[in-house]
């Protein structure tokens, strides 16, 4: 517990300020995490929210208004809104509520405040990754230098030295820029030719890394850590679009993974367990990504240190009924959380969706979210162990009148279903069944800065209402 006031006495300020814990996010973030607030509330904290520059003003205003929002709650005292993300900025947006109220936790839920947010609970001797492991997962340059046993074969390319990618000697390859996330500037390229091309789309003097292309199945683990003890550790599969393009957005998640046998899923936990060794992790939830080679060669791709994106905590809230929210914020508390083990698998699916401007989206089975365009995620809380497969949701990450084309990474994604079932369901073909006939409507346009959306040949200003059905 860390208190800067002056005198060890209650005070004034303590009647008037329950303990609090400070939460450091983004809106697009925290609308997966809200209920960290009955957490809070339950803890007997007061929540006290840090946004940062991913959050538009006008946005976090409408929420803050909006009575069906649990962040109409806040007072104005109860917030921060950040220009950057720089620990200087950190610190001087906290600073106060440390001398003016008992702070009991930080708690990261993003990724853009990850280093910024260990270096302060570790400051303030609260729980946290720690400020090394913290650095460590924000860059993959150092992960493959602090895990090199993972590593895959790769160079450090210089915009202005050029050469280096000629004589890399693992072609076909991947380039990607060393400190981004959701797949953003990542390029599958099959040799040199290919790379010089790219080199002015990322900024200078951005680090950028040229990889062996691994093939074989991708895998993410999640884990709980407490002062470097593994306390519940979980797999998820992926599924990414490369196939056939040169991207590597995920297009899905299964929780836990299926189609592994026990040999494999302690490959995958041994090299995560050594990973999060390696970087000294302290306390928190670690995301680890990495390729299992048809030889069984366990490659890291990315790791952090923070929770899942996309769906994968509410994956494994169905899967295991654990309250993840709950468990992050006893871990920040130096708290054991509760953990359980897999009862049911759980599975999130994006679409396809036709090139256009997004009017609609309807289903004619599970309930269709506007998680975007409102802000917060539905619940979906676990079911019976035995309970039949079942679509719960079809969640639109975008907005009405939103472009919808390329998948080129995550933020180019735009509407997926959420299913479970019981652990020997093949989810791939219950999916069908569970989200029938959900429809993405468009209208195939041509954008303000000439990029042809409806395809080759739409003139411009021309505009034709379109839909693709999944079934």
């Amino acid at each position: 517990m860390t208190d800067f006031r002056d005198s060890g006495a209650p005070s004034a300020a303590d009647a008037a300020h329950p303990p609090a814990v400070i939460v450091i996010t983004d809106l697009v973030v925290l609308a997966k995490h809200l209920r960290l607030l009955d957490a809070a509330g339950q803890r007997g904290l007061t929540p006290l929210f840090v946004f940062g520059p991913e959050t538009p003003a006008d946005e976090l205003a409408r929420r803050r208004a909006d009575p069906e929002h649990p962040l109409f709650r806040l007072a104005d005292e109860e917030f921060r809104h950040l220009a950057d993300t720089s620990l200087d900025t950190l610190l001087r947006a906290v600073t106060p509520w440390l001398h003016d109220r008992t702070v009991r936790a930080v708690l990261n839920v993003g990724e853009v405040f990850v280093e910024a947010a260990g270096a302060l609970a570790q400051t303030l001797g609260l729980p946290g990754p720690g400020t090394h492991a913290a650095r460590v997962c924000r860059n993959k340059l150092l992960q493959r230098l602090t895990a090199p046993a993972l590593a895959p074969r790769f160079t450090l390319v210089d915009p202005d030295r050029r050469t280096t990618v000629t004589h890399f000697p693992a072609f076909p390859a991947v380039l990607k820029p060393a400190s981004r996330m959701s797949s953003s500037g990542v390029r599958a390229v099959a040799g040199p030719d290919a790379v010089l091309p790219l080199l002015p789309d990322y900024g200078p003097g951005e680090l950028l890394l040229l990889e062996e292309r691994v093939t074989g199945r991708e895998f993410s683990v999640e884990t709980l850590v407490r002062d470097g003890r593994l306390l519940w550790s979980g797999i998820t599969a992926k599924d990414t679009n490369e196939s056939g393009t040169s991207f590597f957005t995920e297009t899905g998640h299964t929780s836990p993974a299926p189609h592994l046998t026990p040999a494999q899923e302690k490959l995958l936990l041994d090299a995560n367990a050594d990973f999060l060794r390696a970087v000294r992790f302290g306390t928190g939830m670690s995301h680890a990504e990495f390729r299992l080679t048809a030889e069984d060669r366990v490659v890291l791709m990315e790791a952090a240190a923070r929770p899942p994106g996309d769906a994968i905590t509410r994956l494994w809230r169905l899967a295991t009924g654990m309250d993840l929210d709950a468990a992050l914020l006893d871990l920040a508390l130096g708290t054991e959380p509760a953990t359980a083990p897999a009862a049911r698998r759980a599975r999130q699916v994006y679409l396809d969706h036709p090139w256009g401007r997004l009017t609609d989206v309807t289903s004619e089975g599970a309930p269709v979210h506007w998680v975007g365009e409102q802000g917060r995620w539905p619940d979906l809380p676990p079911v019976a162990a035995d309970a039949p497969a079942r679509g719960h949701a079809v969640l639109v990450s975008r907005h009405r009148g939103d472009l919808l084309g390329d998948q080129s990474d995550s933020q180019g994604r735009s509407v997926s279903v959420v299913l479970d079932g019981p652990l020997d369901t093949d989810l791939d073909l219950a999916a069908p069944e569970t989200v029938r006939g959900v429809t993405i409507h468009t209208e195939r346009t041509t954008d303000a800065e000439g990029i042809a959306s409806g395809g080759p040949g739409e003139g411009a200003g021309r505009a034709e209402a379109v839909e693709e059905v999944v079934r």
